[in-house]
């Protein structure tokens, strides 16, 4: 993983970890519930957030730029596949439904799909691991085989916290019917967490993010902040048990 400068202890690591938090439930709440803005602009609010805290939280930590991608980037391009291989079972459970095709899905494939995907892979399974993972070692919690495990699991952790408060801050997220769904993209974003933790690289979380994007968008989907009837995310999980029940009349003739 890697490292800060000696200078940034286990307090300073904490209190971004806190913002990162508090901004990413702020940044879907605010923006997608109170002020109601459509997934297209929002899609570039959450870019802009995301980079900014990671550019904020690179310089104030010291952390080079560079060991986040270069030193390990084929492990990355493997365990993002990985990563993007194990949620691909969840969401093939999905119903297909009809979706773009032509430029538009090429546009999609670009939006909603790269950016998208790369903006919510720094913010919630980059940047809440590495800030965890830099306090532990700062503390001297990463020192052998079973320290780096119990700090790897802080770090993943603390990487699920932030992942919740951001989904809870779409409305579509806080509805009693939608916590199956909640549960399957805490494992799937989880899953990408993992991948980071173990390579290091944050091609794995970007890569496998991007390509759960683009299988969404393939299946008809729709991302949120929901917009319309479409199969969305907090349906993922429950997919496979959607049913329809025909109505019965007073007479029991059936409409």
């Amino acid at each position: 993983m890697p490292v800060a400068e000696p200078a940034f202890g286990w307090p300073d690591a904490l209190a971004a970890f806190a913002i990162i938090a508090v901004a990413a439930f702020l940044v879907t709440w605010v923006f997608t519930d109170l002020l109601r803005m459509p997934r297209t602009p929002y899609i570039g609010v959450l870019l802009f957030v995301s980079l900014g805290l990671c550019a904020g939280y690179l310089a104030w930590s010291g952390t080079s730029p560079s060991d986040l991608v270069t030193p390990n980037w084929i492990w990355g391009i493997v365990g993002g596949l990985v990563a993007a291989a194990v949620a691909s079972s969840l969401v093939r459970r999905i119903p297909s439904r009809a979706r773009a095709t032509g430029p538009r899905m090429g546009r999609l494939l670009l939006w909603e799909g790269v950016v998208y995907g790369l903006a919510e892979a720094l913010l919630l399974a980059t940047l809440p691991v590495l800030a965890v993972w830099q306090a532990c070692v700062d503390l001297g919690w990463t020192t052998g085989a079973w320290a780096k495990v119990g700090s790897g699991t802080f770090a993943v952790v603390g990487a699920l916290f932030v992942i919740l408060v951001h989904h809870l801050g779409y409305a579509e997220f806080r509805t009693p019917q939608a916590r199956t769904g909640l549960i399957g993209t805490l494992a799937v974003c989880g899953l990408q967490a993992v991948a980071f933790l173990l390579t290091g690289s944050v091609v794995a979380p970007v890569l496998a993010h991007i390509v759960l994007h683009a299988q969404m968008l393939f299946r008809g989907a729709e991302l949120p902040p929901a917009e319309s009837r479409a199969v969305t995310i907090p349906e993922l999980a429950a997919a496979s048990k959607l049913t329809v029940r025909p109505t019965p009349t007073r007479n029991g003739v059936r409409k």
